[in-house]
C-alpha cells in the first residue's frame, strides 16, 4: 500500500529550486515532450515527487481517506496494481497545504525530469499570452517511506575482440570476484552481481577502487560501475545512448538480468545495489546528479489517470 497526494504545483518552485532535480535532461527528449503537452493539450502523466517522513502529513492524509470513499477505483492488469484515488474538496484540504507549506522546504524528482523542465520552458514561452496557462505542474506527492526505489539493472554487450578469459582477467582488477550457485542481486552497498555464459559471481569493489570515490556525494555503485567498467574498460561513454546497453528493471528480477544476458556469449549482466533515499538527498542537495538510468520507483504513476488539461 502506497498512499500520497495529487496536485498541481507552481512551475516556479522548479525553476527556484524548492523542486529539486538529480538528472540531467536531453534536449531532444525535451522536444518531443513539448510537442507531445501541446498536441494533447493536457499533461498526463503526473511527476513523481518525494521527500522526508513528516508523521503530521501521514496522519493527516489517513484522516482525508477515512473521512470518505474512493471516487474512482481500478485496476492494471500488468502489475497487477490496484489504484484508488479520494478527492479533497476545496476548503477541507488547508490543513494538508499548511502542512506541506510549513515543514517541507524542498521536494525531489523521483521520476519526472522531462516534464518538468518542458513545463519551466512552456510557461516561459506563453509569456503575456493568456489563452492558456502553463504555470502548474501535475504532480504526485509521496513521502520516502511511501515509495521504494529499486535497482535498474544492466546488461552489456562486450566487443567481439575481448575473450572472456581476458575480461574476466580484467575486471578482476577492480573486483574480489566469488562465483554463485544460483541468480541473485547483490545485497549490500559496494556489492555487485554478474551473469556471464549462465554463471553467476559475486562482485565487491577492491578498496584502492572505492578510495577514489570518497570524496563524492555517495559514491553510488552504479556510478563507479559507469566511470571504471563501462567507461574506462568497455569505451561506452554515455549509458543513456549507447544501443549495447540495455536497462533492465529491478521489478523484473535478476531472471530477466540472465535471459538477456544468454542471448549471447558476448553479453554480460551487472544487478546493482539500489540507491538509497538518503543518497538521493545528499546528491541532490549538492546540485549533483545520480548517474543515468539508475533508480527504479515503485508505485509507477500510469498515463491517463489524473490529467491537467491547459
Amino acid at each position: 500500500m502506497h498512499s500520497g497526494i495529487v496536485v498541481c504545483l507552481n512551475v516556479e518552485d522548479y525553476t527556484k529550486g524548492k523542486i529539486v532535480k538529480h538528472e540531467q535532461t536531453i534536449a531532444s527528449s525535451e522536444q518531443s515532450m513539448l510537442k507531445i503537452i501541446l498536441q494533447r493539450g493536457a499533461m498526463v502523466k503526473p511527476v513523481l515527487l518525494c521527500h522526508p517522513v513528516i508523521k503530521d502529513i501521514t496522519k493527516e492524509i489517513e484522516k482525508q481517506k477515512k473521512k470518505r470513499k474512493p471516487f474512482l477505483e481500478f485496476t492494471i492488469a500488468a502489475g497487477p496494481q490496484e489504484y484508488k484515488l479520494y478527492q479533497i474538496p476545496e476548503g477541507e484540504g488547508a490543513e494538508l497545504v499548511r502542512l506541506y507549506k510549513t515543514l517541507v522546504p524542498k521536494l525531489y524528482i523521483a521520476d519526472g525530469h522531462h516534464r518538468c523542465s518542458t513545463a519551466e520552458k512552456l510557461n516561459k514561452l506563453q509569456g503575456d499570452k493568456k489563452d492558456h496557462d502553463y504555470s502548474l505542474i501535475l504532480s504526485a506527492l509521496f513521502p520516502f517511506d511511501q515509495l521504494d526505489i529499486l535497482d535498474y539493472n544492466k546488461v552489456v554487450q562486450l566487443p567481439y575482440h575481448l575473450k572472456l578469459t581476458r575480461f574476466m582477467a580484467e575486471i578482476s582488477k577492480y573486483f574480489e570476484i566469488e562465483l554463485l550457485v544460483r541468480p541473485a542481486k547483490p545485497e549490500r552497498k559496494h556489492e555487485l552481481t554478474m551473469c556471464i555464459q549462465d554463471e553467476w559471481y559475486l562482485l565487491r569493489w577492491k578498496p584502492e577502487v572505492l578510495k577514489k570515490y570518497k570524496k563524492t556525494a555517495a559514491m553510488l555503485d552504479a556510478d563507479i560501475l559507469d566511470i571504471e567498467i563501462l567507461d574506462g574498460l568497455l569505451g561506452i561513454a554515455d549509458v543513456r545512448t549507447d544501443n549495447r546497453v540495455q536497462h533492465i528493471s529491478g521489478d523484473l528480477g535478476p531472471g530477466k538480468v540472465e535471459d538477456k544476458a544468454r542471448v549471447s556469449d558476448h553479453l554480460v549482466g551487472f544487478c546493482i545495489y539500489p540507491v538509497q533515499f538518503d543518497e538521493l538527498v545528499k546528491v541532490s542537495d549538492t546540485g549533483g546528479t545520480l548517474p543515468p538510468k539508475s533508480t527504479w520507483f515503485e508505485p509507477r504513476m500510469i498515463n491517463g489517470f489524473v490529467v491537467k488539461s491547459y
